[in-house]
């Protein structure tokens, strides 16, 4: 049998199992040549991707399976947030394995920064880690930039011998970031996970008493209507529970509230659930632009500016604020 490659992600193409990888039509496989699998197809022209049915166990016996197997891994580091990038795994991986730091969305930094301050300063919180990349590249996904710098810097390292990489990362949230920013990372003690697939309610243990919680995001995510409908069903199972809990709303402070965001108001309201209101990257905002914009949010949600609380995980603007404001409402919790 003749072997032909994706020209997508390079995995061997077949034609025999459609629920197998590299998977394409048996007629396709057979006049043409410049081919994608079935997932790469469904990438490029529907922008969605194939869900596999594996737990959160199964995937990462399947990521460090590859890591196992690697050359080199490439982690993709957000540089709008760093922080937010990390998982214990990832980590992990890159204390004990080669490693080239991608730093992503650096097409979204100021021009006054220079590349070198960005790349001491990725060095240093690395090394805070225990970790020594072999090499760090900045890049935009977006428009490419970097890109090919990636490979020669692969070349340069292993003198153009055969290497396998294998590339790691996260999704995009700014749940986590401001978790992250508010425990500092320090003392942050995972202790449990409520399993749904890849989706998960984190449990970070602050003290002896307080837990943040962190629930799956609930209107950005392109994925199957499936699996929102299972988000939704553990976000409202944890949030109508009788444990004792604080609700902080994240609205992003540069977008007027979507549709999704005055569903979940109008279900926390209808349930009487006492929330609060975040207002995320505020730093992106100046003073003028803040005002303006509050201005316009206020046309589709009532509140006063006393009431809310105002944000920034990269600054930690309005960190002492939220914490001084938690420890007050739980102070009487058993």
């Amino acid at each position: 049998m003749i072997k032909k490659k994706c020209s997508g992600c390079g995995i061997e193409l077949q034609f025999e199992d459609k629920n197998k990888e590299g998977y394409v039509p048996e007629e396709k496989f057979v006049m043409q040549d410049d081919l994608l699998c079935q997932r790469c197809f469904k990438i490029k022209n529907y922008g969605e991707n194939l869900i596999n049915n594996f737990s959160r166990e199964d995937y990462l016996k399947e990521v460090s399976k590859s890591v196992k197997k690697s050359d080199v891994i490439l982690p993709i580091f957000d540089i709008i947030d760093f922080e937010g990038s990390f998982t214990e795994e990832i980590l992990d991986y890159l204390r004990d394995y080669r490693s080239i730091i991608l730093v992503n969305k650096i097409d979204l930094m100021p021009d006054f920064i220079h590349p070198t301050e960005i790349s001491n300063w990725v060095k240093d919180r690395l090394a805070e880690e225990d970790i020594v990349p072999d090499d760090i590249a900045f890049i935009s996904a977006k428009s490419k930039y970097g890109i090919n710098g990636i490979v020669r810097k692969i070349k340069n390292i292993f003198q153009n011998k055969k290497v396998k990489a294998t590339v790691l990362g996260v999704s995009n949230v700014g749940k986590s970031s401001l978790i992250n920013s508010l425990t500092k990372r320090k003392n942050l003690a995972r202790t449990s996970k409520t399993p749904g697939r890849t989706q998960l309610i984190n449990y970070f243990l602050i003290n002896d008493k307080i837990h943040f919680v962190d629930l799956p995001g609930y209107g950005f995510a392109k994925v199957p209507q499936a699996v929102k409908k299972n988000w939704g069903k553990i976000i409202e199972d944890y949030l109508t529970s009788d444990r004792k809990k604080i609700v902080f709303l994240l609205l992003d402070l540069r977008r007027i509230p979507s549709n999704e965001d005055m569903e979940m108001l109008k279900w926390l309201e209808h349930f009487k659930i006492e929330y609060y209101i975040i207002f995320t990257k505020s730093d992106k905002l100046s003073n003028n632009e803040k005002f303006k914009q509050l201005k316009e949010i206020k046309k589709k949600l009532v509140f006063d500016n006393e009431d809310v609380f105002f944000y920034s995980s990269l600054k930690n603007t309005g960190r002492e604020e939220l914490l001084k404001f938690i420890e007050e409402k739980t102070q009487n919790y058993e």
